[in-house]
Parts: C-alpha cells; structure tokens; sequence
C-alpha cells in the first residue's frame, strides 16, 4: 500500500496532502504547531469592489477538508527526527511531545515546511528610535491579520489620514540573510494599498522603495500613481517614535527629509527557514546559498515544495504544489 509522509501542514503541505488523498494514496501530515494553514491562514483578501487576484482563495475550503479527509492522518506539534532508507520503503521517526511515532514502509517524503519571517520584523539597515510599543508600527504580516478580520467599514481602529509602506524589508541586503528578492512585498503591499484606498479615499499613501516587481493580472504600480499614491525610490534610515512615525530619508531629488505618517508599514519579506539545516542533513538535501532546501530530482524519493526551496508567491505555491503531487502519484500508480 502506498503512504506518503508530507512534514509541513501550510499551504503547500496541505494542498501536497489532498491531492494524494482524493487520488487514493494515504498520507501522513506532520506539522510542527497545534493547527494547520501556516502562515497562509492568518492572510486577508485583498478584494475591493473586484478580485485582486491575491490568491487567498485558493485556500478556501482547503482546511477542512484536509482536516476531514478519511485519508490523511495528521499529527500535531511534531517534527521528523530522523529518516533511513529508499524510495518506497522509508522509515521515519516522529516527535510529538514526549511520544515518538515510527513511520516504516513509506512510500515518499515531501518538505513543505514553509519560510521564516525576519526576526522581529526589523530591518538591519533601519535605524528605530523611540518606537517602544508603537500602534502606529507594523510589519506587513501583522497587516495581513488586520485584512482578515476586517469588517465592511473598519480596517483601522482609527481613520488614518497617512499611511508609509517601507519595501524590500529583510530582503536585499547580505546582513539580512541574502540579497535576493523576496517576490512576494510588491503584491500583498501594492493589492492591500488599493484595498486601503477603497476603505479611505483621502488617505495619503506612500511607498519607499529600492526597485518594484511587476504585479501579475493588474498593473498596480501604474493605477496607484494614477490614484495619487506617491513613490519614492529610496531606503529610509531611520523611523522616530512619538504619536506618529516619523520617517528619516535621503529624497534622490530633494536630499535629507524627515516625514510623518499615521501608520508605517514594513513590508517584510521571505527568509529560510531555521530548521532547513537539520532537515537538511536528515534527508540528504543540500541548501543553496540562501539557505533554502534544494531536493535532490524525483528518483531521490525526497520532494522539496513551496517557500521550502525558494520565495515564491501563493498561487506559484499552490502550482508548484499541484505538480509535486502529480509527479508522486504518476510515480505510484495513481
């Protein structure tokens, strides 16, 4: 019988865990939390009076039928331990707690164990003084939980009257943990600015930032100029506290400006996971030079899927997790 052991129970993870299970195979679910959806459930439309095709319904209905599914078995607050064998005949060691669960004869084994933000949210190059406990501080995560629990008239608990998004934060930069790209800041912040601006028409909204990523399905950088949203390519050095922010930056036109602004915004980015190392070394992966897991092609058994492997956007991790699905199925007969 064919069995396969998915460790990470996010998007990826769970969208790996049905397609298997609706096509017959069992598989086993390990997440290292109390719950399933990563960090994909805690995200908020971005819909106005139109899809902005952020992706956040793909997951709809996702979780429950993970969670329901006759075929997958899921174990909570747990992590792989250790991994021996081949392809179709894999034994596993899981810790749950104090309880150790042996998994032997598994057919595969699949890492969508997600992506790190940066910790704390702040950027090495971005100076804070006095923020302390600031509500008018935040990152773009704690922003995506504010989207989901929206109601019709509030986002804020006040009517902002100006609002700062700071790109490209934890991302770009060797002391942040690599120079790439993070591929995703671009659209949840340009997509939840539309969203702001339909909540706040006068709110004046302004994007700093080094350079910015074409938006699939709507040009939204184009549309937020035409709407009055100002950009300012630059990266702000430093952010002073009080009862509102003020931003400290080097204008390429105007020199040294200070500005304040109700809300300030860091639009943090993707960072490897912290656990990708000890994966690494129990599975026989590699890492590339951003700490990301590197699979070892289809005849390893081993499928690295998602933000495991690389920054990649909702929807190109539900693809990416489709075709994985596809492959291992195609592999077993199914």
């Amino acid at each position: 019988m064919s069995h396969v052991v998915v460790i990470g129970a996010g998007l990826s993870g769970c969208t790996v865990a049905c397609t298997l299970a609706d096509r017959g195979v069992d598989v086993t679910l390990i997440e290292k939390t109390d719950n399933i959806g990563g960090r994909v459930r805690s995200y908020g439309c971005k819909a106005t009076n139109r899809c902005q095709n952020c992706g956040v319904c793909l997951t709809s209905r996702l979780w429950d039928k993970v969670s329901n599914h006759n075929k997958i078995r899921i174990i909570y607050n747990a992590g792989i331990q250790d991994i021996s064998g081949k392809p179709g005949n894999f034994s596993i060691t899981v810790l749950s707690g104090p309880e150790y669960f042996y998994l032997e004869g598994m057919s595969a084994v699949v890492l969508s164990t997600g992506f790190d933000s940066l910790p704390g949210g702040i950027s090495a190059h971005l100076h804070l003084e006095h923020t302390g406990e600031a509500k008018w501080l935040m990152t773009g995560s704690q922003l995506e939980k504010l989207l989901l629990s929206r109601t019709r008239s509030i986002l804020f608990e006040n009517v902002p009257e100006s609002i700062a998004f700071i790109q490209c934060v934890g991302s770009r930069d060797k002391n942040e943990g690599g120079i790439y790209c993070s591929r995703v800041c671009c659209s949840y912040s340009t997509r939840a600015a539309k969203l702001i601006r339909d909540y706040y028409p006068e709110c004046n909204i302004t994007f700093f930032y080094m350079e910015l990523q074409s938006v699939e399905m709507s040009d939204h950088y184009s549309n937020l100029r035409s709407a009055g949203v100002e950009f300012i390519k630059c990266r702000p050095l430093k952010i002073s506290g009080g009862k509102r922010g003020t931003i400290e930056y080097d204008d390429p036109s105007e020199g040294l400006m200070k500005k304040a602004f109700d809300i300030v915004i860091l639009s943090d980015g993707i960072h490897a996971g912290a656990d990708n190392s000890r994966l690494a070394e129990i599975c026989g992966l590699g890492l590339d030079e951003n700490g990301f897991l590197k699979a070892l092609g289809t005849g390893s058994g081993i499928y690295v899927t998602g933000c495991a492997k690389a920054p990649v956007k909702i929807d190109e991790t539900y693809a990416d997790s489709l075709t994985a699905a596809g492959k291992i199925s195609a592999l077993l007969g199914f």
